[in-house]
Order: structure tokens, then C-alpha cells, then sequence
């Protein structure tokens, strides 16, 4: 099942689809090797707030002999929708990716307030027939060695294992024996 194991790491900026490789022979070439496939950007998640809000103070006055008061400018359920959007084409995409690699499981990274929105995006039939796992931590900008490191930490899937010793094979080429 190792080798039908998708990894979705995102943040409010990306998502990277990963997959997992399972080596031919895993005493020449070692253990399992992660491998990102695609990665979705949102304009919007990478736009800091200053340049979607205005910087005017949110004050109006009623009149001239009464106090100000503030005004909502509801960034906070804008920011939300800008998620909402982000999730659903995540979603998307992932079905894609599912279908594409026919994975039995799919690990989602990201962070809480990310993770409980791709959760409600992710309901429903969507998944039903596979495994999924959520790790509620921003991983989004680790390697995809220090990711592996993080996920079989976990113990999530397997730690990356090196070559047995005295195996040496290039790339492409048939093992040879010291």
C-alpha cells in the first residue's frame, strides 16, 4: 500500500501533490523516494493583506457633534472566501490525482484552520473509498527529503532507507557487485 500513497502539502499560498516511488529492488536502490508531481499556486494566498484591503482607518462620522465609529471592512470573511476558493480547487485536483495514480490512501498536510476548511470541501463521496490521514502542521515549504523525514517520524509511511553496502548501480544501468 506504500506505493499507492498520495501526499497533499499545502498552505494558503500552494498545494504540492506528491507521490510516493517504490523502488525495483529495494536493496539496490533503497527505500521509498517521494516525488512531487504538480503544484497549484493562489494569487491570492501569496498577496500579503495590505494589497487586497484598503489602509483607510475604518471611521465614519454621523455628524459633526457626534463620536466616530468603526467600520468592518470583513476581512476576515474575505480572507475565508479566498480559502474556500483555494480548497476547492484543491479538490479538484485531487480527485484527479487519486484517479491518475489509483491511491488507496492520501495524507493531507496543512495548517489547522486550512485543514478543518479542505474538510468540509472534502466531504461527502468524495474520498469514500480511500484512506485518508490529516496531519494538522505547515510543512508546505520543507523538502521533499525532510518532509519524508517528518512523515515517517509520524509514522506515516516508512523511513527513507539507503542502498545495502557494496551495491553499485547507476542510474539506469544494471547492478553491478563489488
Amino acid at each position: 500500500m506504500q506505493g499507492r500513497t498520495g501526499i497533499i502539502v499545502m498552505d494558503g499560498a500552494r498545494a504540492r501533490f506528491i507521490g510516493m516511488q517504490l523502488p525495483d529492488d529495494q536493496a539496490l536502490d533503497g527505500g521509498p523516494r517521494l516525488l512531487e508531481h504538480a503544484e497549484l499556486v493562489n494569487p491570492d494566498g501569496e498577496t500579503p493583506a495590505r494589497g487586497l484591503f484598503s489602509d483607510r482607518s475604518g471611521r465614519a462620522h454621523a455628524s459633526a457633534a457626534n463620536a466616530a465609529h468603526g467600520l468592518d471592512d470583513h476581512r476576515d470573511r474575505h480572507q475565508a472566501e479566498i480559502d474556500r476558493r483555494f480548497a476547492r480547487q484543491v479538490r479538484q485536483d485531487a480527485e484527479r490525482f487519486v484517479a491518475e495514480r489509483q491511491l488507496l490512501r492520501l495524507i493531507l498536510v496543512a495548517p489547522p484552520r486550512l485543514l478543518g476548511i479542505l474538510r468540509g470541501e472534502l466531504g461527502g463521496d468524495t474520498f469514500r473509498n480511500i484512506e485518508l490521514i490529516e496531519l494538522n502542521e505547515d510543512h508546505s515549504r520543507q523538502s521533499l527529503r525532510a518532509l519524508h523525514d517528518t512523515l515517517a517520524a509520524r509514522g506515516l509511511m516508512k523511513p527513507p532507507q539507503a542502498p545495502e553496502a557494496g551495491v553499485y548501480r547507476p542510474r539506469g544501468q544494471a547492478a553491478s557487485w563489488r
